[in-house]
């Protein structure tokens, strides 16, 4: 299956689409998506982290005993 993938403008409510010389099919399944426009890729990765949970003082803190006691472990004993 050939399948074109292209991100126009849509200029006085009509987008044109030019088909490749060699795209022979007699019907073809048009699917269109509006973009959610945005104005910087790193905002929304911020946006991202920031909504993320994050760790009190007191679950680091347990977080890092449980990491130490872990790293003591040995492969052998087990």
């Amino acid at each position: 299956m050939i399948a074109i993938r292209q991100i126009q403008e849509v200029k006085s409510g009509a987008v044109t689409v030019a088909l490749p010389v060699d795209f022979h099919a007699k019907r073809v399944e048009i699917i269109i998506l509006a973009i959610e426009e945005s104005n910087n890729g790193a905002q929304n990765l911020q946006d991202l982290l920031l909504a993320a949970p994050t760790l009190t003082d007191d679950e680091l803190q347990d977080y890092e005993k449980v990491r130490e006691w872990m790293s003591q472990w040995n492969v052998n004993d087990f």
